[in-house]
């Protein structure tokens, strides 16, 4: 059946992705092509290729493509091991298996998620409004338009070890490692309906709502939806032996033999100018089917219209490893080519003394030959072999790189580092002086610090123990390093001081006393009442410490003669009222209030006359 436009009944909406490519040669019984396709099969429509087989992409189509084709610069030179066309974007797996896209299709399945960053991919989908991905242990990520009908984005989390992805309209289907199949998403159309003790699948693809299996015996099953015969199998795909390769159109099905002919129903029509051809690959989306014969060529056609965006001159006879073709006249191939797959690296301290460490670069398309050099200013370096380069004064001044350079049928890629800083002299040794006076607790104590060579900059830090206490920045090989106020308890103590070092000079240490004695302190003392009178009248003192510690605490004590009259305890803060006994006799007393200090601030005396009347 012949299908131009498509009627309103049915979405004009597809999957499709990919296809790579390996061939089987044709056999006459059945066990010879179980044996074949569970070896050397052709391997499903989104798995990535070798990396030996990977290379260029190659993108073409009609003009309202052109977002979809533009690679971008980004990507320049990268080798590609997969690539799912679509209506509008494309998405690609780098050799180094990650999914990169691009386009301008108004859901978004060109837009990566963030989720896949960093992760190793192995598989790539895409449909009509949506992109997939299959990571290398076995999890499904789908992304683009969310349909209410039935969301391929919502991957049920029951769905892992996971070797290939296939996406519909409003559905998912995933092949599982062990030749299981299962689906999710719109069901009332059947395209989720696995059948029941589905095994051995070797392949999969979705239609709008419907679903193929190609399993290892080398029949199609079928499933979904069925209004145009898509679920309506001729017998030649359900003939064990007899399929190698199976894709789906918007309303039925492309598939290849094992003798290298194609055979569709529900599609648009073979062109007559594939008769008698050696078909070795295939891919379909929508109403548009792509495919290569065994001479290199690529024919593509969309209803009754062949090759309507011609072909690019270049793909006649290349050495095509996957091909794709998305909605509307996008189609893309994979060329075996040398390309970079992870380049050229330089790690460690580009300084006189060290070594420098180099990773090759590692490139696809399988080249005759991988030449790795190191590299000053630009220029080899002579008579140096190895991943590893110790730096001498020689390379003083240098900015150091490392270049793998690929080489195949005459041409050559090559991979350079990002260079090195200019190497920098040896760093020479240092030694630290330092000196600091005896201080009060409550005083911050101040280590002055020397440093040697007399130029050293850089950071010094005093210890005391494991606990920092305190930095500062060296400058002209000086520091001073001011601890806290209460960085130290009264008492003795030995520090470590650490000198970090810089490009130039090396780490050292050394060492400082800091003594810390109590905190002085002052008293001020008011008796009241004024009037006080002999045997009757209960005075009190009000006592304020002050003191460079924080902590006043302690005892007050007050004595006529040898008498204690009165006693209290200061608050933190240093203040109290202190009551006192009566006094026994009249006249100009003196009385002498003592603060016995505490741990950290020192003890202090005051004596003060009192008028006491008869």
């Amino acid at each position: 059946m012949t299908h131009g436009l498509l009627p309103s009944a049915q979405p004009a909406r597809q999957w499709a992705a990919g296809r790579l490519i390996r061939g089987v040669a044709a056999v006459s019984t059945t066990a010879l092509v179980v044996a074949a396709l569970g070896s050397a099969s052709p391997a499903t429509a989104t798995e990535a290729v070798p990396v030996t087989e990977g290379g260029r992409l190659v993108l073409w189509g009609l003009g309202s493509s052109g977002p979809a084709r533009a690679i971008p610069a980004s990507l320049s030179g990268m080798g590609f091991t997969a690539v799912a066309a679509g209506p509008g974007f494309t998405v690609a797996l780098t050799a180094a298996g990650r999914v990169v896209g691009w386009g301008n299709n108004s859901t978004g399945p060109q837009n990566v998620p963030a989720s896949l960053t960093g992760v190793k991919v192995t598989a790539i989908a895409s449909a009509d409004n949506n992109a997939g991905a299959v990571t290398a242990d076995g999890r499904v990520v789908v992304w683009g338009q969310k349909s209410l009908l039935g969301d391929p984005t919502k991957v049920p989390a029951s769905v892992s070890g996971v070797r290939d992805l296939a996406i519909g309209t409003d559905h998912g289907v995933a092949l599982k490692t062990n030749g299981t199949v299962v689906a999710w998403g719109r069901g009332d159309r059947g395209a989720t309906a696995v059948p029941a003790g589905l095994t051995g699948v070797v392949d999969i693809a979705a239609g709008p709502s419907h679903t193929y299996a190609l399993k290892s015996d080398g029949t199609v099953v079928a499933w979904g939806r069925n209004s145009d015969g898509q679920t309506d199998l001729p017998a030649a795909v359900t003939t064990p032996g007899n399929v190698k390769d199976v894709d789906a159109t918007a309303f039925g099905g492309l598939a290849l033999l094992n003798d290298g002919s194609l055979i569709n129903w529900g599609g648009s029509p073979i062109p007559d100018s594939l008769t008698g051809k050696t078909i070795t690959a295939i891919d379909a989306q929508n109403d548009a089917n792509l495919v290569l014969d065994s001479t290199g060529t690529l024919t593509q056609w969309t209803g009754t219209t062949v090759n309507e965006a011609p072909v690019p001159a270049e793909l006649s006879g290349a050495p095509v490893a996957a091909i794709s073709t998305g909605a509307y006249s996008h189609s893309a191939v994979i060329v075996t080519a040398v390309r970079i797959v992870a380049p050229a690296t330089v790690t460690g301290t580009a300084k006189v003394g060290q070594t420098l460490t180099a990773k090759p670069a590692t490139f696809s398309g399988g080249p005759t030959t991988v030449t790795n050099e190191w590299l000053a200013d630009g220029a080899p370096l002579t008579g140096v072999t190895g991943s590893k380069l110790s730096l001498t004064a020689a390379h003083l001044g240098k900015r150091i790189s490392y270049r793998s350079t690929a080489v195949k049928d005459g041409a050559s890629v090559p991979s350079t580092s990002t260079a090195t800083a200019a190497v920098t002299p040896p760093q020479v040794v240092s030694s630290v002086r330092a000196s600091a006076g005896g201080v009060r607790y409550g005083v911050a104590p101040r280590v002055a610090v020397s440093l040697s060579p007399a130029a050293a900059s850089g950071r010094v830090d005093v210890f005391r123990g494991g606990s920092r206490l305190g930095s500062a920045n060296a400058v002209g090989g000086r520091a001073t390093v001011v601890l806290g106020r209460t960085a130290l308890p009264v008492g003795t103590h030995t520090l470590s001081v650490r000198y970090a070092g810089n490009s130039a000079t090396l780490p050292s240490s050394g060492s400082v006393r800091v003594s810390v004695a109590k905190a002085s302190s002052g008293l001020r003392a008011k008796v009241s009442p004024k009037k006080i009178v002999r045997k009757k009248t209960k005075a009190k003192v009000a006592v304020r410490i002050s003191s460079t510690s924080p902590v006043k605490s302690g005892r007050v004590t007050v004595k006529l003669g040898r008498k204690t009259i009165g006693k209290a305890t200061v608050s933190r803060s240093g203040r109290v009222t202190v009551k006192l006994k009566k006094f026994p006799k009249a006249g100009t007393v003196k009385i002498k209030v003592i603060y016995s200090g505490n741990g950290t601030t020192g003890a202090v005396s005051k004596t003060v006359k009192v008028k006491v009347r008869r």
